[in-house]
């Protein structure tokens, strides 16, 4: 292994990659129904007929008339398959763990497995619920182990005596037999763990890289390359010729089974419309399901394959439109939760032909209110202030949402002049009477100071202030201080001040500072407020 790694190193990377050809494949097959809507739209560029043209023009007609061409299959057609499946993934696996290099990479693997430093059910083909299985393959894990090291420790040997031209041919006959016997063996021992072919595919790619370099080498780094490969040239381009072949049979034979249960995705996709996913994309998703039940279908179980990839392609699109629907991702338990509240408002709205209230979904649910409140938030859905509107798409949605922190230009005028006009009739009045009215009423800082704090200001008594702030409003009673107001009055501006007599609108101390909240009837949000009495039958102070 280290004699390969070094040439790697030295004439390309190592390639490790994790893609999966098989599953590939399958995705180009069978995964989005636009492959079958370019081929179409090829074949039917001679029709003439407006009627096939319309038929050109929607996808989802042509993924159907396609499918429907695709004969279903029985229950003996899907045994059949799902043996021509298991059949050639054998034939590919062990020809593949043939090779040295192939096998020292399981054997690592399975290293990795016994260490615990990878999971078994992600690694070995079986079952996460398996039990009994799992304890049955880590016991006899680590016997296999050793004797699989002991194998590749003596095939390195038998194949220098094999290849060596010091030998006779009948010896170097007989040590090749020897040497395939002990492959033999060790690939038993690895399928006997049931590695996943998944496990095993980044090697082809190797292989086949390390096929395509060994021309470009000087000869004593090809002779160091094919004995870490335990291969000749010759042997090498064999049994890439036959993994070729063996994968495009396995290939063949999963899309066969996919393609006879296209159906069952479509079937299972039209109860997931309006979900937040195109129609297309649940086909897409449901045929990747479909393809994971492909890959994981025992017939010896005696299940239906279409019983089985139900479940898979139910998950596969669920979790589609958990993970895709929204803008803002949501858990999947999440939204399961959301389906089941959906359920119980439908049922509850046929029983009693009203729509349940927050209290009777939890009720009905089991859920604790808050839950049922928060997962009734959570599925209004949200619109983007960039999505166009209308026809001509030239306005947004954000164009006609009001901004509730924007003032209206016409209210600011008018406080704007309301301000100038407080401030010529309090300049009619003493300097201690406007002062002492603009901390009352917070026409200063928007704080409204208490008596005591305004006479700690003045140095006098609260009384005093009282006092000072009553003579200086019965001032401003008089018909000739306010008549620059009344306009203001009759537009609502300082209708709710002349409620304010000389005895309201104090604020009540904060201990913390030296300020205080304005009063429930005040107007903080004005900029100055005028301590006017509006008469209750005029209207007017």
């Amino acid at each position: 292994m280290q004699q390969v790694s070094g040439v790697v190193r030295r004439h390309g990377r190592l390639f490790v990659g994790c893609s999966d050809p098989h599953s590939q494949s399958m995705k180009r097959a069978l995964m989005s129904p636009s492959t079958v809507i370019s081929s179409s739209q090829r074949s039917t560029q001679s029709g003439t007929t407006r009627q096939s043209n319309q038929a050109i023009d929607d996808p989802i007609r042509l993924y159907l008339l396609q499918m429907g061409g695709i004969p279903l299959l029985d229950r003996d057609g899907e045994v059949e398959s799902a043996r021509q499946i298991e059949l050639w993934r054998r034939r590919y696996r062990h020809e593949l763990l043939g090779n040295d290099l192939v096998l020292r990479a399981a054997v690592k693997l399975l290293e990795r497995v016994e260490a615990g430093t990878v999971r078994l059910d992600r690694t070995l083909e079986v079952s996460v619920t398996n039990t009994d299985e799992k304890r049955r393959l880590l016991k006899r894990l680590s016997p296999n182990l050793e004797t699989l090291r002991r194998i590749i420790s003596e095939n390195q040997k038998l194949f220098r005596q094999a290849t060596s031209t010091t030998h006779p041919l009948s010896v170097r006959r007989k040590v090749w037999r020897q040497l395939v016997r002990q492959r033999g063996k060790a690939v038993r021992l690895v399928e006997e763990m049931r590695l996943r072919i998944q496990r095993l595919d980044p090697m082809l790619k190797q292989l086949r890289d390390l096929a395509s370099q060994a021309g470009e080498m000087r000869p004593q780094e090809r002779r160091r390359l094919f004995v870490g490969l335990g291969e000749s040239r010759r042997t090498l381009r064999r049994r890439l010729r036959r993994l070729k072949t063996y994968e495009e049979q396995y290939d063949a034979a999963k899309r066969q089974l996919a393609a006879g249960n296209l159906r069952l995705v479509i079937s299972i996709a039209k109860r997931y419309r309006n979900r937040g996913l195109a129609f297309l994309d649940l086909i897409q998703e449901g045929n990747a399901g479909l393809m994971r039940a492909v890959d994981k279908f025992e017939h010896a179980r005696g299940f239906k394959f279409s019983t089985y990839a139900t479940w898979w392609i139910r998950q596969a699109i669920t979790r589609a439109i958990a993970d895709q629907s929204r803008t803002i991702r949501m858990p999947v338990h999440m939204v399961d939760a959301m389906g089941k509240l959906r359920n119980l408002s439908r049922e509850f709205l046929q029983e009693n032909g009203r729509e349940p209230s927050v209290e009777e979904l939890a009720e009905c649910s089991g859920m604790p209110l808050d839950d049922v409140c928060c997962i009734e938030r959570m599925a209004h859905r949200l619109v983007s202030l960039d999505q166009p509107l209308g026809e001509s798409e030239e306005n947004a949605a954000g164009d006609f949402v009001r901004d509730s922190h924007e003032d209206d230009p016409l209210r600011g005028m008018n406080q704007h002049a309301l301000k100038a006009s407080l401030g010529k009739v309090l300049d009619a009045l003493s300097y201690r009477e406007r002062e002492i009215l603009r901390l009352r009423f917070g026409l200063a800082d928007g704080c409204c100071y208490t008596l005591e704090e305004v006479g700690t200001i003045f140095g006098v008594t609260r009384e005093r202030v009282r006092q000072i702030e009553a003579k200086a409003v019965e001032k401003l009673r008089q018909p000739g201080f306010h008549a620059d107001l009344a306009g203001f009055v009759d537009d609502g501006l300082v209708e709710k001040v002349g409620t304010l007599g000389p005895h309201r609108g104090r604020g009540t101390i904060d201990t913390r500072s030296r300020t205080t909240r304005p009063p429930a009837n005040a107007m903080p949000t004005l900029p100055h407020q005028v301590p006017v009495a509006v008469s209750p039958s005029t209207g007017h102070p």
